[in-house]
């Protein structure tokens, strides 16, 4: 047995070594490439600092990440030499793909069809890996059918519109039911009350007046964005619309204050998360619209409009008004051509299914190269 006055210096020794063993295990797990699925505290990106980081995929060239804001795709070049080393960036590899696909063959004759994930792979995953990818154009996508069969009809915003708050609530019910095999209905209502909450603001004046004559609609909205609305979904959730049913009418009635009970409801329900979909300008946002339509998710955007008394709801060639914007959700596209630049693409409105072909209506690529403000995308998780 030792004698105690060589036991304490042992011990020290034991706790230098083990400390050792800890710092390299740390530096071994610093400097080991990240993935996806790996979550990062604070991502540096030039004079951007991107918080509560988590990577979603990795390529030679870039990284696509979900944060605390949103949802962007960062340039491995634009990094930090130390955070390159982390993506294991190669700027010979990065080249060599650029060439490789600057002279790969023509893409395979266009077949109609809706992407499907692989086993073990989300579809929302599998997107996310396409993103800024050249997409295929296909003869027709179209959501329609499976809102009909799905039972989610056209919804009238009525007189208490928000009309981001549809358009959201529109593409969360489908993916909802498409995920989980039920069909449920939100509470446009709470979500209101959430972006109001979040943003401290009461709705503008003037909502819905109608001209009979004409047979139009002359619409004012609150003035919620698209932004807003997802971080009042971030923040707190939202409930089935039993919890708290719609009371829209003929004008604005105050929304109260939802009981704990239900709040609490919509933050457990299920997890949503909702993103401003990727694209530094208009032409990578819709070709990264197409990448999601074309795996069978709808978008919801937000754009200026042209007038209220568009009632055939056909958008083209209109010039759009500065002080008129309003949100649908994108549920398909047609091009005869087969070109990016002739397509149409089919939205659902929430003004009713007396307007325009049944509540749908149709804009042109053009009018949204013009036009288009923003994109969400939903990822609805279960389990």
């Amino acid at each position: 047995m030792l004698h105690p006055s060589l036991m304490r210096p042992l011990r020290n020794f034991a706790a230098v070594i083990a400390g050792i063993a800890l710092a390299c295990a740390s530096l071994a797990a610093a400097t080991e490439p990240l993935k996806a699925g790996a979550r990062i505290d604070e991502l540096p990106v030039g004079k951007v600092i991107y918080h509560r980081v988590t990577v979603r995929s990795v390529s030679v060239h870039s990284v696509m990440i979900t944060h605390a804001s949103g949802m962007t795709s960062v340039r491995l070049r634009e990094l930090s030499p130390e955070w390159q080393a982390r993506f294991n960036y190669n700027p010979a590899a990065e080249q060599a793909a650029e060439e490789a696909a600057r002279n790969s063959p023509p893409p395979p004759p266009l077949v109609h069809h809706v992407h499907v994930a692989t086993k073990g792979v989300s579809t929302f995953d599998t997107l996310l890996q396409k993103f800024g990818q050249p997409a295929t154009l296909l003869p027709e996508v179209d959501l329609r059918p499976k809102f009909f069969k799905l039972e989610l009809g056209v919804k009238n915003q009525g007189a208490r519109p928000s009309c981001a708050v549809f358009a959201v609530v529109s593409a969360l019910e489908f993916q909802n039911a498409e995920l989980s095999g039920k069909v449920e209905k939100f509470s446009e209502e709470y979500l209101i009350w959430a972006v109001r909450k979040s943003v401290q603001r009461m709705p503008a004046s003037g909502a819905v007046a109608s001209d009979a004559q004409a047979g139009a609609t002359e619409f004012r909205d609150e003035g919620f964005s698209l932004g807003e609305v997802v971080s009042a979904l971030r923040a707190y959730g939202i409930p089935l619309q039993s919890a708290m049913p719609n009371t829209f009418g003929s004008r604005i009635e105050s929304i109260g204050e939802p009981p704990p009970a239900i709040v609490q409801e919509a933050r457990d329900h299920q997890r949503v998360f909702a993103h401003q979909l990727p694209g530094r300008d208009r032409a990578t946002l819709l070709n990264n619209i197409v990448l999601t339509l074309n795996s069978g998710l709808p978008v919801a955007v937000g754009m200026a409009w042209p007038n209220a008394r568009i009632i055939n709801g056909y958008l083209s060639g209109q010039k759009a008004r500065e002080d008129l914007g309003h949100a649908v959700t994108l549920v398909g596209y047609k091009s005869p051509t087969g070109r990016i630049e002739d397509a149409y693409f089919i939205f659902k409105n929430s003004w009713g299914p007396q307007w325009g072909q049944g509540g749908y209506g149709t804009v042109t690529y053009g009018y949204l190269h013009h036009y288009l403000d923003d994109a969400v995308l939903l990822e609805v998780q279960h389990g």
